[in-house]
């Protein structure tokens, strides 16, 4: 079934449209403007809204490292060999599966992997030689496919393997394996046990887990399968309010029985389209149908105003911004024709409403060809390929599933290797997986095929039937009676029930009650266009009272459209009975929709954040926050750089206080007897002194004196008198010197230095240094308190009242330098966190007299394509697409082609 392409383009999408019976609109004029949907998946956001009408976010979510959940044993029973400990079991491989390896490989990698996987069974060392197998380079892509899903199957994922560029694939034990250790027992028993696990699920609040998943180019049901896969859970574990489009950025609630958040963080980092967080328990699941609707955020690019070619940027900003804001507040005021969209018949050549259609037909074994259905040119596409990749390969048509899945179905039609087939098919093809496996079974089990599909997907190609059929009847509806409401139109009987409940076709036990107007219910007023409903085909529902009951009788027994009867939709298979519903003919916007227009030149650009932008830039901002803390409590570091600039005063500041501490000691004799020589080493002023010299004899010297001359001065004192130790005399009588001569001591005036002993806070005016052969050096500084202790602080008192005056604390934080001396990573942090979120507005009431005339964000100077990117909610079964659809009006499709080719480049 090949892809229906180019849906994106307007002119093919009218096309697609015009196949399923959606041609009218409810404007009676032309809003005059297109653009191009989902140009990228995530120019299409939907979020959840809950039934009290707040909107689903993914808020934060975290990652850590995986750790495996427990598998569950397998429940056929499997012959177990003793291994030498008594305790250790081994699970053996079966022939057949030996069998499998050695014609995907050879016998002597084969009997390797063997050994390789009894030794992790047996938790026994393993060298690094032994640890990984190497085998022969494999070229062919499938036969590689099939060596990956092979060897996790035998060995139930103990093994994993890695394929590089040229085919080669190597095996080696898992990180889920308990022995993947080289030359150990088993990994290391994990202390950081997380918080939940030491819960019951009372405790925890109930033993469902809810979540908010966000994800990518994905369905649901695609997503809850991968995940129930990795958990090594059912998928009937999971439940949602609703299923939320593949080609689009969703994010939406799930819950899943039993499981802890712990055990679903690592999937964070396992899957790189999706993202779950915001974890809470409770004691109920979700169920399809409980929430209020889908909120969208919708950048549609490439935007033509009609008669804009040839106009400047600003000429057909201001064309496309009227045409927006009339077409919005249009809308909101009238509604628009509730049409089933295009997603609901499916993204392939044959539509899932010809499957229903044979499904009530009863033609079982056509709805398996139409499923098994590959077009002849993608098939061709598909096997001409090769090794290359698609040219685009974000596009579904050229996706490297969708030609797997023709080289699978192909594989299965022409040799019936039903093994080989699903070897190649991806897993999210449950469907054609289900038929060929059934098939290969029995052959002529056409219904039992079909049964083999989840029930599910069954329904959903029997609900597309009636879509198809109602959009048609809504076409048949308006273009007879427009928005007038005439006798015969249905309503429902609202007495237990409300008109947004019975449009809630989630709920598939629901049953509304309808009744046809009569002329006194006209007459009265009482009723509008809103009120009117549609039956879909069934056997619990009745039809329109005038001639629109008797368009569905004429249109479904046409050979086309089935040749059904609306009046028989009873069938032996039981679920294939339809019982019907209603869906009012117009819908509605829930609370008020927004816009906002941006020039551009990528269509590749990113217009509004998601949800994961968002994620992502408040975790490089709380990086940057804790990179800054971590940054403020060390030492200020200008200190350091204040000493290597005056690295000549702090020395001798040290001078001068080993002067003043000797010059305070006591007087002594002056004679020293000694047989050894020491140095002092401690600058402190402690004792710890290290040996240079012995001496053969014991001696007496009378040390010397001299005085230090200070300069005179009003206020002088005489100075005191140093005497020399010993091991100055050792230096002096080597040529050395230590002690400064008088010429090169700095003097200091009392008053221009203060030291504060409680604070140990310095406040200097100025520091004047004087030498005989120097002019005067001044080190000024502010006379206020440091608030920073770690600035001024000299706690081993090395430098005495003499340090160096340092600069304020302002200055400091100033002159900070990294002290690893890398690269600063916060600019970069503060440039991922610098997300661009557009400024939304409003349609006004009259948007004659009013439109919004902000600023327009332009990308760049040169930008000169057009985007309008649109916010506005509908009810859950309401389709965003519908909207946009009636929002544009059409354009003629030369028009269209005309000015995309002036105005696209």
């Amino acid at each position: 079934m090949a892809q229906r392409q180019g849906t994106h383009v307007p002119a093919v999408r009218a096309a697609s449209e015009k196949n399923l019976g959606i041609t009218q609109r409810s404007a009676s004029i032309n809003f005059s403007w297109t653009g191009d949907i989902r140009k990228r998946y995530t120019d299409f956001l939907v979020y959840e809204i809950n039934k009290d009408g707040t909107t689903v976010h993914l808020r934060e979510y975290e990652e850590q490292t995986p750790s495996a959940p427990k598998a569950v044993p397998a429940k056929p029973p499997v012959k177990e060999i003793e291994a030498p400990n008594a305790e250790i079991v081994i699970q053996p491989i079966s022939d057949e599966d030996r069998q499998i390896l050695v014609s995907l490989i050879n016998e002597s990698a084969t009997e390797k992997l063997i050994k390789l996987d009894e030794a992790i069974q047996a938790k026994q060392k393993i060298s690094a030689e032994e640890r990984t197998v190497v085998f022969d380079p494999i070229t062919d892509r499938a036969q590689r496919a099939s060596v990956h899903q092979e060897i996790r199957r035998i060995f139930s994922n103990r093994l994993e393997t890695l394929a590089n560029n040229v085919g080669v694939i190597t095996a080696s034990p898992s990180k889920f394996s308990k022995n993947n250790r080289v030359g150990g027992n088993g990994p290391r028993a994990n202390n950081n046990r997380p918080k939940d696990q030491g819960k019951s699920f009372t405790e925890l609040g109930g033993e469902y887990l809810h979540f908010t998943m966000y994800k990518e180019n994905k369905d649901t049901m695609d997503a809850v399968n991968t995940i129930a896969r990795l958990l090594k859970v059912k998928a009937t574990n999971f439940g949602f309010a609703g299923t939320k489009d593949r080609r689009a950025g969703t994010v939406q609630r799930i819950s899943v029985h039993r499981q802890r958040a712990s055990n679903l963080l690592w999937l964070n980092t396992r899957l790189p389209n999706i993202k779950v967080g915001d974890f809470v328990h409770a004691k109920e699941p979700l169920q399809l149908g409980q929430h209020g609707g889908n909120e969208f955020v919708i950048t549609l690019k490439n935007c033509q105003p009609l008669g804009g070619a040839g106009c400047s940027v600003d000429q057909r900003v201001r064309k496309l911004r009227e045409a927006v804001e009339f077409g919005l507040a249009y809308l909101q005021r009238h509604g628009y024709i509730n049409y089933y969209g295009l997603q609901r018949f499916g993204t392939y050549a044959i539509g899932t409403h010809l499957l229903g259609m044979k499904v009530l037909k009863g033609d079982y074994e056509g709805v398996l060809n139409d499923i098994l259905h590959v077009e002849e040119h993608f098939l061709h596409e598909a096997f001409d390929l090769a090794e290359q990749e698609p040219a685009h390969t974000n596009d579904f048509h050229n996706s490297r599933d969708d030609y797997n899945r023709a080289k699978a179905i192909t594989i299965w039609r022409t040799t019936g290797n039903a093994d080989k087939a699903l070897g190649i098919l991806p897993k999210r093809f449950s469907s054609e997986a289900a038929i060929i496996r059934h098939l290969s079974r029995n052959s002529k089990d056409f219904m039992g095929a079909l049964l083999s599909i989840t029930r599910g997907m069954r329904m959903m190609y029997i609900h597309a039937y009636q879509s198809f059929v109602w959009n048609h009847m809504a076409t048949k509806r308006w273009s007879m009676y427009g928005p007038a409401v005439v006798e015969g139109d249905l309503v429902l009987v609202t007495n237990d029930q409300s008109a947004t409940d019975a449009d809630s076709e989630d709920n598939e036990n629901f049953y509304a009650q309808a009744r046809a107007l009569t002329k006194e219910d006209i007459e009265s007023g009482k009723y509008t266009i809103f009120d009117v409903v549609l039956p879909t085909p069934g056997y619990d529902v009745m039809y329109p009272r005038n001639a629109v009951g008797k368009a569905y009788v004429d249109f479904m027994k046409k050979d086309e459209n089935g040749a059904l009867d609306p009046y028989d939709m009873r069938r032996r298979q039981k679920e294939f009975s339809l019982s019907g519903n209603y869906r009012h003919l117009l819908g509605r916007f829930i609370g008020e929709p927004q816009y906002a227009i941006r020039v551009y030149n990528d269509d590749t650009e990113q217009m509004y954040p998601t949800d994961l932008d968002f994620c992502t830039a408040a975790r490089a901002e709380k990086k940057a926050v804790e990179a800054e803390a971590r940054a403020r409590s060390r030492p200020v570091l200008a200190n350091w750089a204040h000493f290597a600039n005056n690295a000549e005063q702090y020395d001798q500041a040290i001078t001068n206080e080993r002067r003043r501490k000797a010059s305070e000691s006591p007087e002594s004799d002056r004679l020293v007897k000694a047989r050894e020589t020491w140095i002092q080493t401690g600058l402190d002023g402690s004792d710890k002194r290290v040996k240079i010299a012995r001496h053969e004899q014991e001696f007496e010297t009378q040390l010397p004196t001299e005085k230090i001359p200070v300069e005179t001065t009003a206020n002088a004192t005489e100075p005191p008198t140093l005497a020399k130790g010993l091991s100055d005399l050792y230096y002096e009588s080597t040529d050395q010197q230590t002690v400064a001569k008088p010429e090169d001591v700095i003097t200091k005036k009392e008053e221009d230095v203060t030291m504060t002993e409680a604070s140990t806070v310095i406040k200097t005016e100025s520091v004047e240094v004087k030498t005989e052969s120097m002019d005067t050096v001044a080190l000024n500084t502010e006379a206020t308190p440091q608030t920073n202790q770690s600035a001024v602080a000299d706690p081993m008192g090395w430098y005495g009242s003499s340090m160096p005056a340092l600069p304020a604390a302002t200055e400091i934080e100033k002159a900070m330098v990294p002290f690893n001396g890398g690269k600063d990573s916060e600019t970069d942090n503060k440039k991922a966190a610098n997300l661009i979120v557009p400024v939304l507005h409003s349609p006004s009431e009259n948007p004659f007299a009013y439109v919004d005339k902000s600023e327009v964000i332009r990308s760049s100077f040169t930008a000169s394509k057009l985007a309008v990117i649109l916010k506005f909610q509908l009810r859950s079964s309401n389709y965003a697409t519908v909207v946009l659809r009636e929002l544009m009006g059409t354009l003629e499709e030369d028009e269209a082609s005309g000015n995309a080719a002036s105005n696209g480049n």
